[in-house]
């Protein structure tokens, strides 16, 4: 699903171009469930950004289904975007004047489906993930793993393949962060790919490979456990 080739990314700094990413090859097949782990600044939150289509990258190659997206104009990236990927945050990233089930809702609304369908496959996800009495709280009503969860059904809502999460359990306490990896590995045995970012050995043990980069290298490809 995922195929990175001598892959490079560097910011502009002043004066200075400062690389972050130093010829990554990467593979993720369909249906795998992979954790990349590193110390902070080794450049996983800029490869998630770039697999998400959310940054560009200087050099190298990604293809995504087979759709090598460097040439893609930003409409075109914004819909492959759209119906591929859904995304898991650290910050949950909710809007705070919205309900649970208006939030999860949300990326339906922007692709025109009418608000009852809307309404309804929000409503079910929320069921789904053990808040069916919270459907209709704001995010400050919920806790944090009510939050992460609302999250989760929101990455789910268009019935994308592929799930990216940033460092999802970042905000959680242990027994939470539990129950978003045992969620994660269900989403994963229905078929969906899932990359998450981590710092966090017990939170990559959770999943099928753990891919380690450091100073803008990976130093291994994964492997199985």
């Amino acid at each position: 699903m995922i195929r990175v080739r001598n892959l490079s990314k560097a910011y502009q700094t002043g004066a200075v171009k400062v690389p972050v990413l130093k010829g990554i090859d990467l593979s993720v097949k369909v249906g795998e469930f992979v954790s990349i782990m590193g110390p902070s600044g080794s450049g996983k939150s800029t490869l998630l950004n770039i697999l998400g289509i959310l940054d560009r990258y200087d050099a190298g190659e990604y293809l995504l289904n087979d759709t090598l997206i460097k040439p893609l104009s930003e409409t075109q990236a914004a819909q492959f975007r759209s119906r591929l990927i859904g995304f898991v945050f650290q910050s949950f990233n909710l809007l705070p004047f919205k309900s649970a089930i208006d939030n999860v809702a949300m990326p339906l609304y922007y692709q025109k489906v009418p608000r009852k369908q809307r309404e309804a496959k929000a409503r079910k996800l929320l069921e789904t993930m053990g808040l069916a009495s919270r459907i209709h709280h704001l995010p400050t009503e919920l806790s944090g793993g009510q939050r992460q969860r609302v999250a989760i059904a929101r990455a789910l809502v268009n019935d994308p393949p592929l799930i990216l999460a940033d460092e999802p359990t970042g905000n959680l306490d242990s027994a939470t962060s539990e129950e978003v990896m045992a969620l994660f590995s269900e989403i994963n045995r229905e078929g969906k790919t899932l990359v998450v970012i981590t710092h966090d050995e017990e939170i990559a043990e959770r999943t099928q490979r753990v891919i380690r980069l450091q100073d803008g290298h990976i130093k291994n490809p994964g492997m199985k456990h």
